[in-house]
């Protein structure tokens, strides 16, 4: 069995998973700010970490009860998406109900993390963060799979 112990929590505003389908509307232009509190023992962890603009944050999503294999790919204001396999999108309704999304730093104290555009609710366990790095993070020439085009106005 695999078994994490979460970095911190997320403070947020909003407090039911519901009220985050504007974040899946929104894609990266979800602004929204929250912060998260890193616990106290590993706070030394945060060093370096203002040096970026960016974060990618890992998130159990704790309150999702339900397992899908397949999905639909976008909020439901979108019409004529396929139904995908769940791994082909980005629900949230997945086997280990983990998430990802790249966030922005907007500062650090003591052991806050105050960021911009992450679709988690209050309470949320974070599992990690890892700063973004363009040559790690960004691909040349990625193909992203056409349903997605909504995402830039597309």
């Amino acid at each position: 069995m695999i078994q994490f112990e979460p970095i911190g929590t997320v403070v947020s505003d909003f407090t039911d998973p519901e009220e985050l389908h504007v974040a899946c509307e929104k894609g990266r232009k979800f602004e929204a700010r929250s912060r998260i509190f890193v616990k106290e023992h590993m706070t030394s962890g945060l060093e370096g970490l203002t040096e970026f603009s960016h974060l990618w944050v890992i998130y159990h999503l704790h309150k999702a009860k339900d397992t899908e294999m397949r999905a639909y790919p976008g909020p439901t204001s979108i019409k004529g998406l396929p139904e995908v396999g769940i791994f082909a999108s980005r629900s949230q309704y997945r086997p280990n109900h983990l998430a990802l999304r790249l966030v922005r730093l907007v500062s650090i104290y003591d052991n806050v993390i105050e960021v911009e555009g992450l679709d988690a609710i209050d309470g949320t366990p974070v599992l990690d963060i890892k700063p973004f790095v363009k040559g790690f993070d960004s691909p040349d020439n990625p193909r992203v799979a056409g349903w997605y085009g909504w995402l830039d106005g597309d």
